[in-house]
């Protein structure tokens, strides 16, 4: 017996909160009957469980890292018409059954997971849990020391929005590596943009544990869970 939620997550039908979602909007049954509540219990080994009408198989959890390139939106799908990641995807990974782990910008490269694991998603992006992402940046104009002290302190956008102090390593005077914790909308850019600079440049180096190493552009290599994180 497993929760309904739990249980749609090992199938790699999405995060726990797109689930939630899902469910909601009445696109699960069980035994040809809709069901709205996902905290519900079930019995997978007895219970016909169907997403969208077609009958749901656990999945075995993956776990990828893909070097993204830039000019590409992190999105499976897209209704604009633009480049997405999923077209990077090379053909034996079934694109129906992961996503990508947070977003990176469109112009940004770098380190991105791909996943079917929701709640270790979940784990992964929660602020709270402090997983540390650094971003190789590079800068239109000079950063002072000032600047650099005022990042590890922690800055706010616009009077309206407060960063978590991150953790500066100087490469030159227009090149730095940040690390931070959280994941906030084009996070490292309005932070450089805090101490009056601007980044032209940017890639995601390291998650966790995980770093881009000889990793190329475009490539995509699997991995296990304890590749990322402790």
């Amino acid at each position: 017996m497993i929760r309904l939620e739990k249980y749609l997550v090992q199938c790699g039908v999405g995060s726990r909160k797109v689930i939630k979602t899902l469910v909601n909007e009445g696109y699960v049954k069980i035994n040809d009957e809709t069901i709205y509540n996902y905290g519900l219990m079930v019995y997978p080994d007895k219970d016909k469980i169907t997403f969208r009408d077609k009958p749901l198989k656990y999945k075995e959890l993956k776990y990828y890292v893909m070097y993204k390139k830039a000019g590409y939106i992190t999105a499976m799908k897209s209704e604009l018409n633009k480049p997405v990641i999923a077209e990077l995807l090379p053909e034996y990974i079934d694109k129906n059954s992961i996503f990508p782990v947070g977003r990176l910008d469109r112009d940004t490269e770098g380190l991105i997971i791909f996943t079917n694991d929701g709640e270790f998603n979940r784990l992964l992006t929660r602020p709270e849990d402090k997983i540390e992402k650094t971003y190789y940046a590079e800068l239109i104009k000079d950063i002072s020391t000032t600047d650099i002290l005022n990042l590890e302190k922690g800055v706010t956008f616009k009077d309206e929005i407060d960063y978590c102090p991150g953790k500066v390593h100087l490469i030159n005077s227009r090149a730095i590596l940040l690390t931070i914790t959280e994941g906030k909308y084009h996070q490292v850019k309005r932070m450089l943009r805090c101490v009056n600079n601007k980044v032209i440049y940017l890639k995601r180096v390291k998650f966790g544990k995980l770093s881009l190493d000889n990793m190329i552009p475009g490539e995509i290599k699997e991995i296990q869970k304890e590749d990322i994180i402790d």
